[in-house]
């Protein structure tokens, strides 16, 4: 999870959950839903597949699994009505294991509108509720990648069955934010040179005029 320093409002939300990023590797889990606030709250309980996971909060496309054909996972119940100080939780149960990880945003949201902030791994509703994230995790984890130099600089691409976290990262020899690169979903990068960790193992790429292919594990 990233640290960052927070809005004022952030820090006097009534509706929490815990834990707020969860990998899920079994056929069911739970995360409690709190109001930390002095009044009643009524919630809705909402889960939303991440077509696009690893990309910025704001850039995230959201499907809810309400229209998907075939979820793989389930949320219960779908409301709750929380009295001041109160706690309850909420189920996941998995309707099928995936090949690859799947991510998810677990919204727990008053029935009030709410202006949305965030970071990288969890989505605020400033005094209101939270956005949490939900990794689905495949039977078997392997966490590899390669990437492509192309005319548009660097593409990295997860290449295994999990999400690959880099890290320390040094961009055109300029410090750059953390990112993961998730199977499925391949990161631009608009740099010739990049340097770092990924998955706590030291790579250093430089792409020329010619494109080419390098694997990491």
């Amino acid at each position: 999870m990233l640290l960052c320093t927070l809005p004022w409002g952030a820090a006097k939300a009534l509706i929490d959950i815990s834990p707020k990023i969860m990998a899920m590797d079994s056929e069911h889990t739970t995360v409690q839903v709190s109001n930390t606030g002095d009044t009643p709250e009524f919630v809705e309980i909402t889960l939303f597949q991440v077509a696009n996971p690893g990309v910025p909060p704001e850039e995230e496309q959201l499907i809810p699994l309400g229209i998907v054909k075939d979820p793989y996972l389930y949320a219960t119940p779908f409301k709750l009505s929380l009295g001041p100080r109160q706690q309850k939780p909420v189920q996941l149960k998995a309707l099928n294991i995936p090949e690859q990880e799947k991510v998810y945003r677990l919204a727990v949201i008053p029935q009030q509108n709410a202006r949305i902030q965030g970071t990288q791994d969890n989505v605020m509703l400033v005094n209101l509720g939270f956005k949490g994230l939900i990794r689905q995790l495949p039977a078997t984890q392997t966490a590899t990648w390669q990437h492509r130099c192309t005319t548009e600089g660097l593409q990295l691409e997860a290449t295994g069955t999990v999400r690959v976290e880099f890290s320390e990262l040094k961009q055109n020899g300029q410090i750059a934010d953390d990112f993961n690169v998730y199977p499925g979903t391949p990161r631009q990068i608009a740099a010739q040179q990049l340097m770092g960790q990924a998955e706590g193992k030291s790579f250093n790429l430089q792409c020329g005029r010619e494109k080419q292919i390098t694997k990491g594990r």
